[in-house]
Formats: structure tokens, C-alpha cells, sequence
């Protein structure tokens, strides 16, 4: 069954980067109707889903300043950055705040420390130095959030995601949404989309197997990358690889965040700390690697030497608003942050593309624009504002709700020719896995997926590994999705995820071989091209629907920076070198005979002596 229904605003994503959006077309102009889709339930998703400890990257008088997080933003991204919209992030930092501190009903001081002269007190913890990391005692932040976005009138639609964008002439008129619940399908025309749907984070394949256990929210499949390509939309940088460290078994964040700026520190198996600072930055994440390759794992987060009270803080943030089966895991183990070596860390398991914690995806402007006029983003699916984590996701999610909300008021409902039979058409299309009598369960497809992305993708990379992933997504989009058997709704959304992951495979596959460089440390780092290139500086890589419908990738100079700052991380990439000594070598005399005449009776007996044609064997 579908329906048709009308609304000026569609926000893809209930996180922190939707909410904030509808918050703010709702205070723009009251009289829109606005409609929120979300995969999970609103109180509870996102990647901040129960609540968060600190906003990772704000600028706040008197201890930093807009230009401050362009100076950190264009040495992190190494000059691949629109400035432009990092200081339109820096600008409205202390907006958010404030509105936090309004929504969450929380007095000043409380939910964010403030010094002895009533500044917010910020921590240091980026490559830079300025102190840039806002504490924050907010576990009840997500539901307060949703509360807000509810009284504010905005049609929630819970465990209902976009699976269709679609534009008319070239401008946003609907998205075609479906309740993984009932089995309803409905169709939005809209005058405006903010696409806030997370990163893709769950791409790789842990080695712990398991298809749900990670770093990011578990629905962020890539379906907003999948989204806005579909629809004609450019992205950027995917061949930037997230590539983060996580609790060894666990797959949760490993939380150095939280700890490095209190004190805690990675150290190897000796005790010897090797990174010099917490952030993820692509000098941080080369170390990292260079620790394990070199054989001094295992990796720990040392915590044990701190003070009592600053273990209880910590345990206190990681066990509650992070992730409350965290606490469980260690108990299990009978560890706790008294121990020398209570936290193992481990490294990209999976690796993913996001723009809040990394530098990938859709390609945005100051005001969360995109090519597509009237598609909005922010958050982790934005590659215009990277690595702003969760502060950036606020900051341009106030923003596209304002301008989404002034492009829906100035500009006229699109109505596509034929709607209903198109959409009738994409029902069918969609539910094909559901009406199958046998084939291939999703869990095995997804799998087979992921665990090549991570075998061929992951860094170091070279050439032919990339070119072998990028056969893959091909080869089982083309053999394995018209095989696909979905069970019940929850697994046909399964089928629809596994387009959106082999689609963003293919993106990262190729970006990363048309970027004919290494850049950002591990993160995209070349073995047959280990260095960077001048000419790929502030270059970004743009990939989008081609006019024939295949991929098309392109290099785009990034606009002119307005402020002069280092925009370079201080690393460089090693030179591999590994001499095993010589190999055994049989006597040149000592020789096989040139042909088997045993064998070749067996075949003439059985019949087989004719050459035939054989299937290639395949490569599973």
C-alpha cells in the first residue's frame, strides 16, 4: 500500500544534525509543514543516540575563535577545505550552546564547565594549539532533542526511511519512504530535503565477524551517500578511509576523547606512549598502524596511573553515555580501569567514509547546499565541514533548517508526470527480494560484501587490490542482488543497505585510484605512490552520476583560501623495505618430465581427452 502526502520540508535523519535542522525551519517560518524520517526511533538514534560527553570541536571566546577552527580545519584536511565553511561553523558555536543549554533545561555551568570568570572552559586535545573541546555532562541529550522537535509540531515518521530521492528539472520534488514496520510506502513531494542520514559507517567487516557491533550507529549503512547520488547530487573525497580505533573485541570507540584529555595515553606492549596527541589526524593513525606493523602490539589505553576520581569520571562517561554495555564488557572480563592493561585497542575494523569524523562524502557550502538545488546536508553524511563531530553536525543543521526553509517558502511544489505509476513501478522494483520463493539471505550477501571492501580497500593500498574490490561490487550487484531472498520487511531494508554498500565501495574503489597521490596519513595512503603530490594540492576528487549513468569522477580545485595557515600535518609516509634472506633453490638439473602420459591415460579411459570449454572457476 503507499500514500501520497504533501509537506514543505523532508529531514532524512533524526540525529543530532536532523533534529537541529527541524528545530530551526520550524523557528524560521512556523506555518511549514515539516516531515522527519528516521530509520530507528527518534529519542534513540544517531550516532549520538543515548547522549554525548563533549562537543570535540567548538569555538568559544575567549579561548578560540572562528578563525581558530579554520586554521585547525585546513591543516587536518591538508588544504582540501572550503574555508568558507569553516568559519561559518566557528561563528555559530556559541549558538549552540545557548540552545542547548534552552532545550535540555540546563542553567549555565551545568551542562558545559565554565572558568572562574563565567567563560565556557574549553580542554585541549586537537593538533593545534588552542583549546577547542567543550566538555558535557548530557546523557539525557538525544531525548531531550526529540522532545523538542515533537512539541515543535514536526511530523515524526519513526522507523520509516527514505529510500528514493527524487528531482524534477533538475530541483528536489519528493522522497519515497518506507515503514519497515507495516510495509507502507509513502511518497513526499516537498519543496525542500535537509539529508542529515549519518555516514557510511558500516562497510568493512570486523574480524570479529559480526555485522552490527560497531563504532558508528548500526542503520548508517551509506543509504544517504546512495541517496544523493542517485539523485544527481557530487560527493567528495571518498577516498578518504575512516579508519578509526576501537576497544579490541568490543568494536566501540576506544574513547580517547574522552580519556587523552584527562590524562590517559596509547602506549604498546612496553609501556612506551606512541602518539603524541589523541586526535584522529592522519599523523596520529600512520603511528598507529606503524605500531602494529612493527610488532610492538598489543596497543592499550593506559588509564590505570590517573587519580581516583578522574577513573570514576571516565568510566562514568564511557559506561553511560557512550555505550552501557561498555561497562559490561569489562566487568566480564574482570577489568577494570585499575588495571594496567584493562583496554586493548585495535585498528580500522571496519573501515567507513564520513565527513563529521573523517573528510568523505556529499560535497556542500557554507550554507549545507549541494549541487541539486534544494538538497540540503549536514552532519556526518557532509563532506563540506570535515571533522566537525558533533558540534559541526549542530552548527549546519541550524543552518540548512534556515535555508531549507526560506528555499520551500520562495519556491513552488514540482509534481512529476505519471507519479503513480513510477511509484508503482519502485514498489515492485524494491520488493522483488520479498516475493522471491528462494535465494541468497541477506546476512550472507552483506558479508560477502563488506568483507571485501575490507580485504581490498582497507590501507596501505595498491592498485590491483582496489581494481579487485571495485570487480567485486560489481560482480556481486550483478550475480548475487538478483538472487536476493528477504524474509520479512526488516530484511527487505537489509537488501536495500546492501545496494548502498556496494555503491559507496565502488566510490571509495575508485576515488582512490583517480587520486594519484598519497594524502592524510594512513588514510589514503598509495604504496606505489607513497608521497604527495604537489599538483593534487587542494584538489578535491569528485565523483557523480554520469550522464550515461555509469560513475564519472572528476578533480576540482577547492575555492581560494582566504586565510594563509599550515596546511599540512607534519608526517611522513615510511619506506617499506623487507629483506627475507634467500630462498631455497632446487638444482637447475633436478627437473620435472615435460609431460604426465599417466595422468592422460586416466582422462582418454574416462572419456575426457577432448579439450572442452569450462566455466572459469569462480573466486568465492
Amino acid at each position: 500500500m503507499y500514500h501520497i502526502e504533501e509537506t514543505d520540508v523532508v529531514i532524512v535523519g533524526a540525529g543530532a544534525a536532523g533534529t537541529f535542522a527541524a528545530l530551526h525551519a520550524h523557528k524560521a517560518d512556523p506555518k511549514l509543514r515539516i516531515t522527519v524520517l528516521d530509520k530507528s526511533k527518534m529519542e534513540t538514534s544517531g550516532a549520538a543516540g543515548r547522549g554525548m560527553d563533549a562537543l570535540n570541536t567548538m569555538a568559544l571566546p575567549p579561548y578560540s575563535t572562528p578563525e581558530d577552527v579554520v586554521e585547525m580545519l585546513t591543516k587536518i584536511s591538508e588544504g582540501v577545505l572550503d574555508q568558507e565553511v569553516a568559519h561559518a561553523f566557528g561563528e555559530r558555536c556559541p549558538d549552540v550552546v545557548r540552545e542547548l543549554e534552552k532545550i535540555m533545561n540546563r542553567p549555565k555551568g551545568d551542562l558545559f564547565p565554565v572558568d572562574e570568570n563565567g567563560h565556557y572552559r574549553l580542554w585541549y586535545l586537537h593538533p593545534t594549539n588552542k583549546p577547542m573541546l567543550l566538555p558535557m555532562h548530557g546523557e539525557e541529550m538525544k531525548r531531550a532533542l526529540a522532545k523538542a522537535v515533537r512539541a515543535a509540531g514536526a511530523d515524526v515518521r519513526d522507523r520509516t526511511p527514505a529510500i528514493k530521492l527524487i528531482t524534477e528539472g533538475g530541483r528536489v520534488a519528493g522522497v519515497l519512504a518506507f515503514n519497515i514496520r507495516t510495509g507502507d510506502y509513502t511518497y513526499f513531494k516537498t519543496r525542500a530535503v535537509c539529508l542529515t542520514a549519518g555516514c557510511a559507517g558500516r562497510l568493512g567487516l570486523a574480524t570479529s565477524g559480526y555485522l552490527s557491533g560497531l563504532y558508528e550507529f548500526p542503520g548508517n549503512s551509506g543509504d544517504g551517500f546512495a541517496l544523493a547520488y542517485e539523485a544527481g547530487a557530487e560527493l567528495a573525497n571518498m577516498e578518504y578511509i575512516q579508519a578509526s580505533v576501537k576497544i579490541k573485541d568490543y568494536e566501540g570507540p576506544a574513547c580517547s576523547y574522552v580519556a587523552a584529555p584527562r590524562g590517559a595515553y596509547s602506549v604498546d606492549r612496553t609501556g612506551e606512549k606512541i602518539i603524541a596527541n589523541g586526535w584522529a589526524s592522519g599523523d596520529s593513525r600512520l603511528v598507529m598502524w606503524k605500531t602494529f606493523a612493527e610488532g610492538r602490539g598489543p596497543v592499550y589505553l593506559k588509564i590505570n596511573h590517573l587519580s581516583e576520581d578522574m577513573i570514576r569520571i571516565i568510566e562514568k562517561v564511557q559506561f553511560g553515555n557512550e555505550r552501557t554495555t561498555r561497562g559490561m564488557f569489562h566487568a566480564r572480563r574482570n577489568k577494570s580501569y585499575h588495571d594496567e592493561r584493562a583496554v586493548e585497542l585495535s585498528m580500522d575494523e571496519p573501515i567507513g567514509s564520513c565527513g563529521g569524523h573523517g573528510l568523505s562524502g556529499i560535497l556542500s557550502d557554507k550554507d549545507g547546499a549541494t549541487n541539486i538545488p534544494g538538497l540540503y546536508v549536514a552532519g556526518d553524511v557532509d563532506a563540506g565541514l570535515p571533522q566537525s563531530y558533533l558540534g559541526g553536525a549542530f552548527v549546519m543543521g541550524m543552518i540548512i533548517g534556515e535555508k531549507a526553509a526560506e528555499f520551500a517558502a520562495n519556491h513552488s511544489q514540482l509534481c512529476m508526470d505519471g507519479l503513480k505509476p513510477w511509484i508503482r513501478r519502485q514498489i515492485e522494483d524494491f520488493e522483488a527480494p520479498l516475493h522471491r520463493a528462494k535465494g541468497l539471505p541477506t546476512s550472507m550477501v552483506e558479508y560477502k560484501a563488506r568483507a571485501r571492501i575490507q580485504y581490498y580497500i582497507k590501507p596501505p593500498k595498491n592498485p590491483a587490490y582496489l581494481e579487485k574490490a571495485e570487480w567485486w561490487m560489481r560482480r556481486i550487484r550483478e550475480e548475487d542482488l538478483p538472487q536476493l531472498k528477504a524474509v520479512d520487511y526488516h530484511d527487505l531494508l537489509k537488501a536495500h543497505e546492501i545496494r548502498s554498500i556496494l555503491l559507496v565501495g565502488e566510490m571509495m574503489a575508485k576515488a582512490s585510484l583517480f587520486r594519484t597521490e598519497s594524502r592524510w596519513g594512513y588514510q589514503h595512503w598509495r604504496l606505489d605512490m607513497p608521497a604527495k603530490d604537489p599538483a593534487w594540492d587542494g584538489q578535491w576528487v569528485i565523483v557523480r552520476k554520469g550522464p550515461d549513468g555509469g560513475m564519472e569522477l572528476l578533480r576540482r580545485a577547492v575555492p581560494a583560501p582566504k586565510w594563509k595557515y599550515q596546511d599540512s600535518m607534519d608526517y611522513k609516509y615510511p619506506v617499506l623495505s623487507f629483506d627475507v634472506g634467500e630462498q631455497f633453490r632446487r638444482d637447475p638439473n633436478l627437473k620435472n618430465p615435460p609431460d604426465d602420459p599417466w595422468m592422460k591415460a586416466h582422462l582418454d579411459e574416462e572419456g575426457m581427452g577432448t579439450p572442452r570449454r569450462f566455466m572459469p572457476a569462480r573466486e568465492d
